[in-house]
């Protein structure tokens, strides 16, 4: 109408807006309110009637949905809110519910918990110290969730569960409100009648009493925003212990603890008892690829730890063991912490841990390579360190008899347990109890130690690598322990004979031949800088930090190198037998056999004396007394002239004798002395050895791609070695598969850099060295590229394939050290390279060791002056 009156010309009189509804006057959102709710109740009065009950349904549901948006919507008007104040003297909420339930419909259940949730975060009336309230929500929540008569989807069990989520997390914020959702009935008297009459649980079930904590402590195993939401109101539960002393004293006399401990142990049976550690063929690693690795399990009972299957019961057990970490982390009650971990210890520990840990084997190929693998994932998982300590103190079977292990249990002193605390763990070591104290088994009979060994001298290549594995894990991650259990250590005391300055220059000088020995190349300074900072960061990672203001600490100052390693330790011997078959070993042992030794290596608080470096008792040095004296020297004042003087006897490098030389310096040692044996039958070996190691760093995710020879101006830089797998490869095509080189340490080592394409050519056996088959020099470029090679050449694959015998070990006493050494050990050439790679780089990290300790630890390592 404005636009035709411009047009006509007529006049224009402003239009009135219409008046806008009174939504900020309060007693017009009271009237509002107050119709809604009438015709709610008659809605829920009204007779039922079958044959009208779906527009019934439906009305209430608008009903219930106007109710909650009535709400939320006076709960952002100004004050005063007296549509909430209707709603709590009515008791609004309780008609919703009975709605609700009544009805038995899902989008009404919906549409009540809404109600109830526009309640909570009204803040207003006090909805959450109202018992009445809390009442009409957890009957309608037990009702709806527990039951089992109400079919209800996981929205809407997760928008229960996050009402339930903001209930505990006011309940943190303001403890008042808990009389109102928690009301102790529990009589701990009781307990001893349970105990006596051998029940078969522990702790007085009291749901009526806190039915919000059953609630989520149900959900905490689920997964998604169900159990996010239960795990996290129910660690604002336990916070609120420390406020509450009936609170804690209830949790401490409830089935609580029990079944927290229980879902745990219901959370790891599901885990399978036989595991295959086997990578499969889709996502074998190259360095594994390139060797003699079998993916083919002997029992198909073993369940593989890369299935979708294990690998989420797995997830879910390691949640739950977080979800333990964080109660206790949150848990602001003493005596509530240490009943859950005598819950912990006993339910868990004692009745199913250890009991599986006895019970493997590794005759049956599985459970022991299981447990183990389990052990190693928790170990890595954990993080708290009474669990940690608890966990590692009884499978070890720590006590305070030992020294070294004395030293290891030096927590922090706890306060006094109260009397219902020692009473609950009194009853539950009754209950757990055997009928029979014969029959009880303690780790001091077999423990994990005992598990350890027997499957490190396994004739299982899995279970050797699984023990290796949670050896190192042990070492890193709870070393205070691992030294005087695992490693059977000595106290060394501080004498005046001491490695000095010249030895490791002497020491450096023979490992580094080794290394040259293997395999020289120029790219060993790239992959030598590379291994610094790792081992760096891990050696400066042991020691703790102090301020420079702060005054030294004597303890602290001792902390490094106060054990001493005998040669002669089990594990040693362990590790030096794997050492010495190393080029026939699968190439998984090789890496966890690496990782284990450079672990022990690199504890600060372990002397390399005798078995890495050389033994200080024994240096002999050559008569330097007739050395002519330097023309400056007559200049030097007394000070000057002994301090040069001890500055010489420390860089005095002692004689080096092979017989008296540490123990992993013979071992490697007798290696490079049997490749010397192999590169006399494959005299192209070291191309064979370049051309693997580019293989493996053109397929490392990590490492450079490709770095050229500065020295070299043949062929492209950029060029990448390849083998010829162009003949069918007997059954292990897998050679080129690109997945990383993984050796289980924080970074891959850059192991070489590639060899331009004519340096690296195809490989060719003795007798047809002098024949120059190589195909890229016999073929004119002028004839096809598709033509065969000559009959008589073999392809590079044949060569790889060849085997390759190597001696039985001997022991010292000329006996051989195993039964599985007994015969010749034998391997491929294409398995050999591998391992020359691996244990050439394991060398090179040996001396990185050797001088990052010495730079880190300055005179507590060697002797300077």
């Amino acid at each position: 109408m404005d636009w035709w009156s411009r047009l006509i010309g007529g006049s224009y009189a402003p239009k009135t807006p219409p008046p806008k509804k009174a939504t900020n006057d309060p007693q017009v959102r009271l009237a509002r309110f107050k119709r809604n709710h009438h015709a709610l109740l008659q809605l829920c009065n009204r007779p039922r009637n079958l044959a009208n009950e779906d527009s019934l349904l439906q009305q209430l549901h608008s009903y219930l949905d106007r109710t909650a948006f009535f709400i939320r919507e006076e709960s952002r008007a100004p004050a005063p809110h007296l549509s909430l104040q209707f709603a709590s003297s009515n008791q609004v909420y309780a008609v919703c519910a009975r709605a609700a339930t009544v009805s038995h419909s899902e989008p009404l259940i919906q549409s009540s918990i809404a109600v109830y949730a526009a309640l909570v975060d009204s803040e207003e009336e006090d909805f959450l110290s109202s018992a009445p309230f809390a009442k009409s929500l957890m009957r309608l929540v037990r009702k709806v969730v527990e039951s089992g008569t109400y079919l209800i989807n996981v929205d809407t069990e997760t928008a229960i569960l996050e009402l339930l989520f903001t209930i505990s997390a006011k309940i943190r914020l303001q403890p008042e409100i808990l009389s109102s959702w928690f009301q102790s009935t529990a009589k701990p008297e009781l307990e001893d009648v349970f105990v006596k009459e051998k029940k078969s649980f522990v702790g007085i079930a009291q749901t009526d009493d806190f039915p919000l904590c059953y609630m989520l402590i149900d959900r905490v195993h689920h997964e998604g925003r169900i159990g996010d939401f239960a795990r996290t109101g129910l660690l604002y539960i336990f916070e609120a212990t420390g406020r509450s002393f009936d609170l804690e004293e209830w949790i401490v006399s409830s089935d609580i603890p029990t079944l927290m401990a229980s879902g745990l142990g219901a959370l790891y049976s599901q885990l399978s008892r036989e595991l295959s550690i086997l990578h499969p063929d889709a996502t074998l690693p190259a360095v594994l690829a390139m060797s003699d690795y079998s993916t083919t399990h002997a029992r198909a009972t073993a369940e593989s730890a890369f299935s979708e299957r294990h690998q989420g019961h797995m997830a879910t057990f390691l949640s739950y063991l977080a979800f333990w970490q964080d109660v206790l982390d949150h848990c602001k009650s003493a005596d509530v912490r240490q009943t859950l971990l005598d819950h912990f210890q006993i339910l868990f520990l004692q009745q199913l841990l250890y009991p599986s840990l006895l019970q493997s084997s590794d005759t049956d190929a599985g459970s022991s390579v299981a447990v183990l693998t389990y052990m190693t994932t928790m170990l890595e998982s954990l993080e708290h360190p009474d669990l940690m300590h608890m966990m590692l103190a009884y499978l070890l079977a720590v006590d305070g008899g030992n020294s070294a292990k004395a030293d290891a249990v030096d927590s922090p002193a706890k306060p006094p347990r109260s009397p219902t605390t020692l009473r609950r763990r009194q009853s539950l070591m009754l209950l757990t109890a055997p009928k029979d104290p014969d029959d009880a088994v303690e780790p001091t009979l077999f423990n994990l130690v005992d598990l350890i060994m027997n499957n490190i001298s396994s004739k299982n290549s899995q279970s050797v690598f699984a023990a290796l594995k949670l050896t190192s894990t042990l070492l890193n991650r709870q070393r205070s322990l691992a030294l005087g259990a695992v490693l059977k250590v000595q106290s060394a005391k501080r004498s005046s004979v001491a490695r000095t300055a010249g030895a490791l220059d002497l020491e450096l000088e023979k490992f580094t031949e080794l290394v040259t020995s293997l395999h020289e190349h120029y790219g060993l300074e790239d992959a030598y800088s590379g291994l610094v900072d790792d081992v760096r960061l891990a050696i400066e990672a042991q020691i703790p930090f102090a301020p420079p203001t702060s005054q030294p600490d004597p303890q602290k100052d001792e902390m490094a190198g106060r054990y001493r390693l005998s040669p002669n330790d089990h594990l040693l011997r362990e590790l030096r037998t794997l050492l010495r078959t190393f080029f026939t070993n699968s190439v998984d042992v090789n890496l966890a056999l690496t990782q284990t030794i450079i672990s022990i290596a690199q504890c600060v608080e372990l002397r390399l004396d005798s078995w890495l470096a050389f033994d200080p008792a024994i240096y002999s040095f050559f008569d330097e007394s007739s050395s002519p004296q330097k023309a400056w020297q007559t200049y030097l004042d007394k000070e000057e002239d002994a301090a040069f003087a001890a500055l010489q006897q420390a860089a005095r490098r002692p004689a080096w004798s092979d017989d008296d030389a540490p123990m992993l310096y013979q071992a490697i040692k007798a290696l490079s002395l049997e490749l010397d044996d192999v590169r006399t039958a494959v005299p192209n070996l070291d191309q064979l050895i370049l051309g693997r190691k580019n293989m493996l760093q053109a397929t490392s995710l990590d490492a450079p791609l490709i770095s050229s020879d500065p020295s070299s101006s043949i062929g492209s830089p950029t060029q990448v070695f390849f083998l010829d797998v162009s003949r069918p490869s007997r059954g292990h095509s897998r050679s080129s598969s690109q997945s990383s080189l993984a050796r289980g340490r924080n970074k891959a080592a850059n192991i070489g850099s590639a060899h331009s394409a004519s340096l690296a050519g195809s490989p060719a056996p003795k007798q047809a060295e002098d024949q120059n088959l190589n195909s890229s020099s016999s073929v004119p470029p002028t004839q096809s590229i598709f033509l065969p090679p000559p009959p008589e050449t073999p392809s590079t694959t044949d060569v790889l394939m060849q085997e390759l015998t190597f001696p039985s070990v001997k022991a010292e006493d000329g006996q051989v050290t195993s039964i599985a050494h007994t015969n010749e050990r034998k391997a491929s050439l294409n398995h050999v390279l591998t391992n020359v790679v691996v244990l050439q780089e394991f060398v090179l990290e040996l001396v990185v060791v050797l001088q990052v300790r010495a730079s880190v630890l300055g005179e507590k390592e060697v002797k300077l002056v």
